[in-house]
């Protein structure tokens, strides 16, 4: 599966960075790291963003990489919305928001974010 990519949804292109399954702390980041170099060439606050963390794995380091993630690409996103934020990750997710000062949409599923989004 493809990690980062863009798809159309009511003919608008939302960038999906989708970690959602992955027991990989390493893939993960290697997939934000993916993602910033697509984010960073796009025109400023021009992005429409989708992240799906649904039963993604995680660690100290992958939070600190989500978080300085998520700072970096704020320059850029018109609009963010996260998919599977529970438990612990509500923390992170919570902290997040506190360091971009950015208004992140949540949602139970895909469908809802994109509905959203678009």
């Amino acid at each position: 599966m493809e990690r980062v990519r863009f798809i159309k949804h009511n003919g608008r292109d939302v960038l999906l960075v989708d970690i959602s399954e992955s027991k990989s702390v390493e893939e993960n980041i290697a997939a934000l790291n993916g993602a910033r170099g697509i984010i960073d060439v796009q025109a400023p606050k021009s992005l429409l963003l989708l992240t799906n963390v649904t039963n993604a794995h995680y660690d100290s380091a992958g939070a600190e990489a989500i978080k300085s993630y998520s700072k970096a690409n704020t320059p850029i996103v018109k609009a963010s919305a996260v998919v599977g934020v529970s438990g612990i990750k509500r923390v992170i997710f919570q902290a997040i928001v506190k360091v971009t000062g950015r208004q992140i949409a949540t949602f139970d599923t895909v469908e809802q974010a994109l509905d959203w989004l678009a």
